[in-house]
């Protein structure tokens, strides 16, 4: 089978792997989070029922990055996170050597970890703003998924090899170039999303919708503009509670 005809056919894959393992709802208390998230740091519900959803954690899953938690956080980026003002505000608590993988694990508090989520979707908006990255669910998913930096560097094919690792625990498999694995995950990502907040699939035009997908991809690269990380990891904080 070519590649590019493999690539068309993997979202209706996806379609049929995610209706294969039911999806009953992340429960009252859940959704309450994901709203309460939502409202908080002023990022879209659907987008935030979409990412946890994909991400697959609200029930205790630990992914092959050692993410854990609702939003699947890694070691690196929830300390990062529970280092900040809005993170402490939150009650967010740093991950030690004795806590790590334990009960003690701070990312086991469902609560607060969906408020991180939302919290690292606002940080990842106002970073899209200063990047010239188009603020989208599947982009915010990306720099969820494989880290801002990372994602950024993908789209302006600066990819290194400790991205190109990372996208490979994430589900890149050898024949994938960076391009393939953007839209591979962009696509699981509108099925998770569509399945999360009840949307039939059947009425979406899946081929067609990741026909333009792919070519509205191409045509976001050239807006985009390199900015290299400082050190102060300055934050501009929308938050109206």
């Amino acid at each position: 089978m070519a590649a590019s005809h493999l690539l068309m056919c993997l979202p209706l894959l996806m379609i049929a792997t995610a209706i294969a393992k039911p999806f009953y709802g992340f429960g009252k208390e859940i959704d309450m989070y994901i709203k309460e998230s939502s409202q908080r740091y002023q990022v879209n519900e659907k987008m935030l029922r979409g990412l946890v959803k994909i991400e697959d954690g609200w029930y205790g899953k630990r992914s092959p990055t050692g993410a854990l938690g609702v939003g699947q956080f890694t070691v690196g980026t929830w300390n990062w996170l529970a280092s900040m003002p809005e993170g402490k505000a939150i009650g967010m608590s740093v991950i030690t050597s004795k806590n790590r993988g334990t009960h003690k694990d701070p990312r086991h508090n469902k609560y607060i970890n969906t408020l991180a989520t939302g919290l690292l979707a606002r940080w990842h908006t106002e970073q899209f703003n200063q990047r010239g990255i188009k603020v989208t669910d599947a982009n915010l998913y990306m720099a969820h998924n494989i880290g801002l930096d990372g994602y950024h560097r993908a789209l302006l094919g600066k990819s290194t090899k400790d991205d190109i690792r990372n996208m490979k625990l994430n589900g890149m498999t050898r024949k994938m170039s960076v391009r393939d694995f953007i839209i591979y995950q962009k696509s699981r990502y509108y099925q998770h999303a569509l399945i999360a907040n009840n949307i039939p699939i059947n009425n979406l035009p899946i081929t067609q919708n990741t026909k333009s997908r792919i070519s509205k991809s191409k045509n976001d690269l050239p807006s985009i503009r390199w900015i290299e990380p400082t050190t102060a990891n300055k934050i501009i904080w929308i938050n109206p509670l």
